[in-house]
């Protein structure tokens, strides 16, 4: 079925079952970022394949609502397709629910409980209150059209090695079940694959990019009970588990025991972080104790052994990273400077592409030892299509790298000792002045975050506008947020914490990481972004207050050519040149021949 096809097939389901709109969201059971394919209903109804938005459908109309890093991806993938894009956050753009209560003023408006969050669930039902409209949870419409829909994922999992970690499952345990007393609750229900994963320090492969596996983990005073396919999981982890009390149970069987806690259970759980399906399915005698799952702070919160682990994983990454720079600027010799290289040389082999160079990436640092595969899809960008915040290279898309434009690449690692993330962007060939002063106020707007001094509890919210204020004052922005934070061998968004012009006010704490990504996007011309990753660490105590600050983490060096040196102040020039001579203090011992010989010349103190 083509999409039209498949919207018309939804419609007819929605008749069945007397509704006016279905809701389908990005999201499945557990709330994850990158759903297993089974649950990608989201993007099988309206062919978008973003990570985020919203498909709305009614009777006669059919809209998907996606946020400013998808404009332009949305609107190519809605072309030719009954679905209207709405760009969430533009001025007099409505909200899918102010334009449900619209459109079904009086009507039914259904969604699958299972995938849409209790949380979302209930703002939906706040927001139509007010135009009588009926919500009604209801089961998955797409499951009887979606022919040939992937099954559950059954990918293996394993136990990962507690030494990298730093803390063992039962110290984890321990810790969430003190936080359950605080809480006085008696029962704690994980559903998110992270925090579980955190927990037990087990990682899995059911969900792209994500070390997770497909589970729900439930925790009491005396035993833990993980709901899993057993069969994931060999011999000698599921002893390792039951000797540390962890009781293995079927996936589906987690429904059957939550109806079945006894009348007055407090049982604790986050309803942002829940399918609606759990509040209704919990018998009513339970007491429901809402609120962030504990794992989620404890897992922000690096502990010395991860960040050692990673500050080394950031050196061997940063090698990669260095060897596939070296590359890309040999082979597009006499187009982008490479004779400062060191002398790297041209080839004859043919153009490179935008996939020949993302494939390339991806083979260098699958070469490092510990990796498992990427944190997320690379992005790169060649020229206009680096305007795309989350641009995907398709072979329909795949651009040539001819000079004349700017390169960038959004790549990272999950590593068995670390999670990278990494945006570097290069010139292909001699570039005009005006891209060079739009990538040093990025490199400016960067360097203001990096070099920040704030008070403990200052949350990233309050920070945001620090490294948009060198944009700001020429006029220019951008759409995304500053940062976002990241796991350790885990998801590479990661909360509570982010850096947002978003309202957040969960504050920064010592062991956080975070990105530090600013960016400027010019539609139809290039798109600039420059990402480290940073930890936040003790600065110093005053009599005024106790002070953090950033340690950046991420080893690379930031491309020299497309630095206006006129528009940085001494300080900001200074923060350069320490930055380069980190990277080549460390990741210059770990390379050799001409990619030593390259990093020399790009660590170079700015003239």
């Amino acid at each position: 079925m083509n999409i039209s096809q498949r919207v018309e097939a939804l419609r007819n389901q929605m008749r069945v079952h007397d509704l006016s709109a279905y809701i389908i969201p990005s999201s499945d059971p557990h709330q994850s970022e990158y759903p297993p394919d089974r649950w990608r209903a989201r993007q099988w109804i309206s062919g978008f394949e973003g990570s985020a938005g919203t498909v709305v459908i009614t009777l006669d109309e059919a809209g998907l609502w996606t946020d400013s890093r998808y404009y332009l991806e949305a609107e190519q993938a809605l072309r030719e397709t009954p679905l209207t894009l709405f760009r969430a956050g533009q001025a007099l753009v409505p909200q899918y629910v102010d334009w449900l209560s619209k459109n079904v003023r009086g009507g039914r408006v259904g969604f699958d409980s299972s995938v849409l969050s209790l949380e979302t669930a209930r703002s939906l039902r706040r927001g139509l209150a007010g135009a009588e409209i009926e919500v009604v949870p209801s089961e998955d419409l797409i499951d009887p059209i979606w022919e040939d829909r992937p099954t559950l994922p059954d990918s293996p999992a394993e136990l990962a090695e507690e030494h990298v970690f730093g803390e063992t499952r039962r110290e984890k345990l321990t810790r969430i079940r003190t936080a359950m007393r605080d809480t006085g609750t008696d029962v704690h229900l994980i559903a998110t694959l992270d925090d579980l994963a955190w927990t037990l320090n087990i990682r899995g492969s059911d969900v792209p990019f994500n070390p997770v596996l497909l589970a729900y983990l439930v925790v009491e005073a005396e035993r833990a009970l993980l709901f899993l396919d057993p069969a994931k999981l060999s011999e000698h982890d599921r002893a390792a588990l039951t000797a540390d009390g962890v009781v293995l149970r079927d996936y589906d069987t987690v429904w059957n025991y939550l109806e079945s806690l006894p009348a007055e259970t407090a049982l604790l759980y986050d309803p942002q972080r829940v399918g609606a399906r759990v509040d209704e399915t919990l018998p009513d005698g339970v007491r429901r104790v809402e609120r962030r799952n504990p794992s989620t702070d404890f897992k922000a919160r690096k502990n010395a052994t991860e960040l050692d682990h990673l500050r080394a994983c950031m050196t061997s990454d940063g090698v990669a990273m260095a060897e596939f720079l070296y590359w890309l600027e040999s082979r597009t010799a006499g187009t982008s400077g490479a004779a400062e290289a060191g002398g790297a040389a041209g080839t004859t082999e043919g153009p490179l592409t935008e996939l020949d160079a993302a494939r390339k990436l991806d083979e260098t640092r699958a070469g490092r030892p510990g990796f498992v595969n990427p944190s997320f899809e690379t992005i790169a960008g060649y020229a206009d299509h680096g305007a795309i915040a989350h641009y995907r290279v398709t072979p329909e898309s795949n651009a040539t790298l001819t000079p004349g434009g700017v390169f960038l690449m959004d790549s990272g690692g999950q590593y068995r000792n670390g999670t990278t993330d990494i945006t570097r962007t290069v010139p292909i060939g001699e570039v005009d002045a005006d891209v060079r002063a739009d990538f040093t106020l990025v490199l400016k707007a960067h360097i203001a975050l990096a070099m920040t001094v704030f008070p403990a509890g200052t949350s990233g919210h309050q920070l945001d506008a620090i490294p948009r204020r060198p944009m700001w004052q020429h006029g220019v922005n951008y759409g995304h947020g500053t940062g976002h934070g990241v796991g350790f061998f885990l998801n590479v968004h990661e909360g509570p914490q982010r850096i947002s012009a978003m309202p957040n006010n969960v504050a920064l704490e010592p062991g956080m990481v975070v990105s530090n990504e600013p960016g400027l996007y010019r539609e139809g011309r290039y798109g600039i972004r420059i990402e480290n990753l940073a930890v936040v660490g003790e600065d110093r105590t005053t009599d005024f207050d106790r002070f953090l600050k950033f340690e950046t983490l991420t080893l690379c060096p930031i491309e020299r050519t497309l630095i206006d040196t006129s528009m940085l102040t001494a300080e900001e020039q200074s923060w350069i040149d320490s930055y380069h001579a980190m990277v080549w203090e460390r990741v210059g011992a770990e390379v050799e021949g001409p990619v030593r010989e390259w990093l020399r010349a790009k660590t170079l103190p700015l003239e």
